[in-house]
């Protein structure tokens, strides 16, 4: 059984990302704030190349902060074929506990195509529907709660339930595609949650639009306790009810390869900052470094930083903050 000194507890969905690499020269890319990718259907697109990868952000979380030195445990209900037997090995690989990893017999795993081009990514998502139930999982020091399939109510409602129950228990909330078309699941769980995290697009989903110190004083009202925006190169900013930073993002000059799971490394060097005893600042360098590693590499559990890869870096890191 899991150790019961456990530092994080991930809670959502996994899939198979199958990447597509495409050559730009074969489609069409339009647009500048929001690029339009174009080809003709019925048509044959030459791929560059091709691989499958372990993801999702229960996924993305769990190996990136037992990376850097977290406890970790998943909660995931997978299908019962191939693609769940590749998850068991990539987290036993990583040494986290599988026990709550489920199998669901007659059921396939979760599996999204990502097209890369560009730099960025384009992801046609799947979630097989799942009866998500409470396990008699240690209790965390911090849960992280993400992406679920559609059908996810009762359950979170009983997660919420246990989360009051355990008032010691330090709560991370990064909401799927599913729980935004859901506004009062989201403002449900908001209630109980310490540290949002979200990109602008998401945060006009739950808030609406507006300048992002208004976003963030609109999503303080819905009951987190610190609000963390990113907005790609635009770096991040988070708010506490009090204090409201910016921190540029930080870059190399390494090429962008594929933005997938970007938003999961930061969340994952923050988180890991925070339980460690650092100041948000602080934590904003950590996430903006983990983030700038995923980058450069295809893949969400690829160019990941150890702790001590992190903390040097951001020795040197002058990232601009107002």
């Amino acid at each position: 059984m899991p150790t019961s000194n456990l530092d994080l507890l991930t809670v959502g969905d996994c899939s198979i990302d199958l990447y597509m690499k495409v050559d730009t020269g074969s489609i069409e890319l339009s647009g500048h704030e929001h690029p339009k990718m174009c080809f003709l259907h019925g048509s044959k697109i030459p791929v560059q190349s091709f691989f499958a990868s372990p993801a999702g952000n229960s996924c993305h979380v769990a190996v990136r902060c037992k990376l850097l030195g977290l406890n970790t445990l998943i909660y995931t209900e997978l299908g019962d074929d191939d693609n769940a037997n590749k998850f068991i090995t990539e987290f036993k690989t990583h040494q986290i506990d599988t026990t709550f990893c489920v199998k669901n017999p007659g059921t396939p795993t979760n599996v999204h195509a990502v097209i890369v081009a560009g730099g960025d990514r384009t992801i046609f998502t799947y979630h097989e529907k799942r009866n998500y139930k409470m396990l008699n999982w240690p209790t965390p020091k911090w849960l992280h709660y993400s992406t679920l399939a559609p059908g996810f109510e009762k359950f979170q409602t009983e997660l919420v339930k246990y989360i009051n129950e355990h008032p010691q228990i330090g709560v991370a909330f990064n909401p799927g595609s599913s729980q935004l078309k859901d506004p009062k699941a989201v403002k449900e769980f908001l209630k109980v949650t310490d540290i949002l995290f979200v990109n602008v697009e998401e945060a006009e989903k739950i808030a609406g639009k507006a300048p992002i110190k208004e976003l963030h004083t609109k999503l303080q009202t819905l009951g987190p306790k610190l609000t963390v925006i990113t907005d790609g190169e635009k770096g991040s900013t988070t708010y506490d009810g009090k204090t409201f930073m910016h921190m540029e993002a930080y870059k190399t000059n390494e090429p962008v390869v594929d933005k997938t799971g970007v938003g999961d490394a930061y969340s994952s060097g923050f988180l890991s900052a925070i339980f460690y005893g650092k100041s948000v600042s602080e934590a904003m360098k950590w996430g903006s470094i983990n983030a700038q590693g995923v980058l450069t590499k295809i893949g969400g559990v690829n160019g990941l930083r150890s702790r001590q890869e992190i903390e040097e870096l951001a020795k040197n890191a002058k990232l601009k903050t107002t």
